[in-house]
């Protein structure tokens, strides 16, 4: 038999939560940390440190909340704390002008999440159909020559049948 692990089941259960949440919002906590940076190997290193601190301050996030407002705030400090460290840099913006771009972040990640829940509500509310082609096409990024081979019908007669549902979301 194999020995029982020594990580308790409330352990792996808050691995497995962090993991999941992280993997979720990892692409956009980067590309958050490079428009502060301006450099992708800064933002990659920036992105290592926040996410080991992520970690490591995980019990403090509230299960629930925003993960990205929580994390992308936690990215803003470890910024300045790299910012600081290497404050021999030729180009560098002021706090100020990084505590504005935090600012309006935050207030584009709400209306994004806005939009977002609101998107999802509608496309639940589109035919069988129209929902199934939507998921291939944006969701499992399925062309449309693809899309029209596996429906038997012709790629211009998928052309306007999203072009149509794409209408009904924007309603």
């Amino acid at each position: 038999a194999m020995p029982e692990s020594s990580q308790s089941a409330a352990d792996r259960e808050r691995t497995e939560r962090f993991v999941q949440l992280f993997a979720r919002h990892e692409a956009n906590l980067y590309s958050y940390i490079v428009t502060l940076v301006l450099n992708d190997a800064d933002a990659e290193e920036v992105l290592q440190e926040t996410s080991l601190l992520l970690w490591r301050k995980f019990d403090e996030f509230e299960s629930g909340t925003d993960f990205a407002a929580w994390s992308c705030r936690i990215a803003y400090f470890e910024v300045l704390k790299f910012r600081r460290a290497r404050g021999r840099d030729r180009l560098s913006f002021g706090e100020k002008f990084l505590a504005k771009v935090e600012e309006q972040s935050s207030a584009m990640r709400e209306e994004l999440g806005d939009r977002s829940r609101a998107l999802s509500n509608c496309i639940g509310k589109l035919k069988d159909d129209d929902r199934d082609l939507i998921r291939r096409r944006y969701g499992l990024g399925q062309t449309i020559e693809q899309l029209a081979k596996l429906l038997g019908r012709p790629a211009k007669s998928i052309y306007k049948s999203l072009s149509r549902v794409r209408g009904s979301l924007a309603e």
